[in-house]
């Protein structure tokens, strides 16, 4: 496997990978492979969810329902609270 060296990584950060793999029983080393792997799973879905937003609003458009940027913008925040 490859080898990645993070350098000035600032304490507080580095404290709270710490504590949240002391909770979790992880090694600092693991806790921040998980961390980096939710974080990537978690990009591709929002991903995957905005690309199927697009693709639902172009057929939407077709159909001759359009909302302006600011309309959808305004949906997905909403979605978010």
């Amino acid at each position: 496997m490859p080898n990645i060296t993070i350098r000035d990584i600032p304490d507080t950060l580095y404290q709270d990978i710490k504590t949240i793999a002391l909770k979790e029983r992880r090694s600092v080393n693991s806790q921040i492979i998980q961390g980096l792997a939710e974080y990537l799973t978690h990009k591709k879905s929002t991903t995957r969810l905005l690309n199927e937003i697009r693709i639902i609003h172009e057929n939407l458009s077709l159909k001759g329902f359009k909302l302006s940027p600011s309309e959808m913008k305004s949906i997905i925040e909403e979605g978010r609270s």
